[in-house]
C-alpha cells in the first residue's frame, strides 16, 4: 500500500525533457506513485519509448508522449492543453529540459550559442510556468531542474551556469508570486552520467569507472536518474506540503 504522504494517484504532471536521462527517471518515478504523466521533448521517438515503458509496467499512472520545443511559448501552451485534454486537469509541471553541449570561454563563446543556451535553460522555464498556470488549481506544484553549475563556477560553461543560476531566482520569485495556490521548488543535480553528459564531456561508460573518487563524493557513487526522480516525487507529494521556494542540491556531497 502506497504511503499517503507519497501518493500522487489522480494527479497529472507534465515533464519536459522526459525522453531520456533525468527526465525519464522523473517520469517513471512519478508514474509509479500513481501520477498520470505527459512526457515531452522534441524527439517523439524518445518520449514514445518512455511512455510505452511506463504503460507496460506495473505503474498505476498512465503516460502519453507529446512532442514540443520548450523554447516556444506556443508549444508550451499546446503541451499544457494536451495534458488537460487527455487527463482532464493539470497539477504538476516539471521544467526539466535543458543542457548545453558547447564548452568555451565566455569571451570566445559564439553569441548564437549564448542565446540558445539561455532560451533552452532559462526562458523555457518562463514559458512553461506561464502555460501551466493557465490550467492550475489549488495545490499545484512546479519543479525546476537547475544544476550545481548555478552555484559553482565551471570554466567553459559560463553560459550554462548563468542560465541555471537564473532558474534559482525564478524559482524563489515564483514561490512568492504563486503561493499559496502553487508551490515552486528547484533541484540542483550533481554528476549524473546521462547520455547528454557523456556527449558534452566526450566521455564513455568506462571513463566513469571510479569517477566518484575523482569527484571526492562522500556518498561513494555517482547519481542516477532515479535519485533525481525520487526527490521530484517528494517535492510533488503531500510530504512536502510546507516546502516552497527551495533550491535543493542533490549531488552525493555537501
Amino acid at each position: 500500500m502506497t504511503n499517503p504522504l507519497f501518493d500522487l494517484t489522480g494527479d497529472v504532471a507534465v515533464i519536459t525533457g522526459a525522453g531520456r536521462g533525468i527526465g525519464e527517471g522523473m517520469a517513471k518515478v512519478l508514474a509509479d506513485a500513481g501520477c498520470n504523466v505527459v512526457c515531452a521533448s522534441r524527439s517523439i521517438d524518445q518520449i514514445s519509448r518512455v511512455a510505452e515503458e511506463i504503460n507496460a509496467s506495473n505503474s498505476s499512472g498512465r503516460a502519453i508522449a507529446h512532442a514540443a520545443d520548450v523554447t516556444s511559448a506556443e508549444d508550451m501552451h499546446a503541451l499544457a492543453q494536451r495534458a488537460v485534454d487527455e487527463f482532464g486537469k493539470l497539477d504538476i509541471w516539471v521544467n526539466n529540459a535543458g543542457g548545453s553541449l558547447v564548452s568555451a570561454p565566455l569571451i570566445e563563446l559564439d553569441e548564437a550559442e549564448w542565446e540558445k543556451t539561455l532560451a533552452t535553460n532559462l526562458t523555457s522555464v518562463f514559458h512553461g510556468v506561464r502555460a501551466a498556470c493557465k490550467h492550475f488549481g489549488e495545490g499545484s506544484r512546479i519543479v525546476n531542474t537547475s544544476s550545481l553549475a548555478a552555484e559553482e563556477p565551471f570554466p567553459g560553461s559560463g553560459h550554462y551556469s548563468a542560465a541555471k543560476a537564473g532558474v534559482l531566482m525564478l524559482t524563489k520569485t515564483l514561490a512568492h508570486e504563486l503561493g499559496p495556490k502553487t508551490r515552486v521548488n528547484a533541484i540542483l543535480p550533481g554528476f549524473v552520467p546521462t547520455d547528454t553528459v557523456k556527449q558534452a564531456l566526450s566521455m564513455t561508460d568506462e571513463d566513469f569507472i571510479g569517477f566518484e573518487d575523482t569527484l571526492g563524493l562522500p556518498a561513494g557513487r555517482l547519481g542516477t536518474p532515479t535519485d533525481i526522480g525520487a526527490l521530484t516525487l517528494y517535492l510533488c507529494a503531500p510530504a512536502s506540503a510546507w516546502m516552497t521556494g527551495q533550491c535543493i542540491r542533490l549531488a552525493g556531497k555537501p
